[in-house]
């Protein structure tokens, strides 16, 4: 039950290592999976858990209402890189339920696509809170304070409406009531609480298995549109490419991770230990490999996720990492 180690080598010679703890777990079993380390590591959920956050909203059918689709679904649930597709998304949402951008908490930052960044500098253009890779669900949490009359203003504190709507929620699918589990403030200003990889990854086994048509459309607009949930390079989108909608992948801050079998088979959840991102990539594809829940032409399209090449300024390749050793235990 030992965790992953990711190493990264330069020259044949470690220079760095990384610890990635993960469960996964069978949906529908009690408590029975696969854990890589402790599978009782507790981490905040961060943006991993936004599928389950978006859910009021959809029940409330914000999204129908406001003549808003999938893509718009998809950006609720995203951290996405801020690339001009993105940022239209965004903006319908913010159009259609009549808010602007500076209701939203989350701070300005540069997007995360190098290209749209580059191309902000060269028009001398500061970000603004559209930027910020949480600007979706901001959006979307808004729009549902809109339509049920609730105050816009302090929609982040944990006794507002919409945060108290999201708890009961979260404790629904964790089984018990979350209010007993300590709750900080993620990077974009909303509450978020931390719990256990098995916890996470149980939860996301039984979002992944739930018939309810609510569920079912996160999981359809994620799958389907994999590219507004992050971005083009990022390991979330090319696992839901890769696997022709069969897994939802959703990153979170700090090296977390958390993924569902879109046909209801298995849920998992990881943590880097360091809160690094390089080592998710080997970690998650190695961890999927080895429990033979990435089919072997996936885990093809994923090799460069599984064995990224470190680069030096030139652009010359001068190392690599990869997985240490096999390390898996069932529980």
């Amino acid at each position: 039950m030992e965790p992953i180690r990711v190493t990264v080598s330069r020259a044949g010679t470690r220079e760095s290592s990384h610890l990635v703890y993960g469960m996964v777990h069978q949906a529908g079993s009690a408590g029975r999976g696969h854990a890589f380390g402790d599978p009782q590591l507790a981490a905040f959920w961060r943006s991993s858990m936004k599928p389950l956050q978006v859910l009021p909203a959809v029940r409330e059918g914000v999204f129908d209402r406001l003549g808003l689709g999938a893509e718009a679904l998809a950006l609720a649930c995203a951290s996405h890189h801020g690339t001009p597709r993105h940022l239209t998304v965004v903006q319908s949402v913010i159009d259609a339920a009549e808010l602007t951008p500076e209701m939203f908490v989350c701070g300005p930052h540069r997007p995360f696509d190098d290209g749209a960044a580059r191309g902000m500098d060269r028009a001398g253009r500061l970000p603004g809170r559209i930027h910020n890779n949480c600007s979706g669900q901001h959006a979307a949490l808004l729009a549902l304070c809109v339509a049920r009359g609730w105050p816009v203003a302090g929609y982040h504190e944990p006794g507002h409406p919409l945060q108290q709507a999201i708890r009961r929620e979260i404790s629904a699918w964790l089984g018990e009531d979350c209010e007993g589990l300590p709750w900080g403030t993620d990077g974009c200003g909303l509450p978020t609480p931390a719990l256990s990889l098995r916890d996470m990854a149980r939860a996301f086994a039984d979002f992944g298995a739930s018939s309810e048509a609510a569920v079912r459309s996160v999981v359809t607009a994620m799958t389907t549109h994999p590219i507004l949930v992050s971005g083009p390079g990022a390991l979330s989108a090319n696992l839901m490419r890769a696997s022709s909608d069969r897994i939802l992948a959703k990153e979170g801050a700090e090296g977390v991770f958390c993924l569902a079998s879109a046909e209801g088979a298995w849920g998992a959840a990881f943590k880097v230990l360091d809160g690094a991102t390089r080592p998710l990539g080997p970690a998650v594809v190695h961890a999927l490999a080895t429990l033979s829940l990435l089919a072997p032409e996936e885990i093809g399209q994923l090799e460069s996720f599984a064995h990224p090449v470190v680069r030096n300024t030139c652009g010359n390749e001068v190392g690599v990492l990869s997985v240490e050793g096999e390390s898996c235990s069932s529980t």
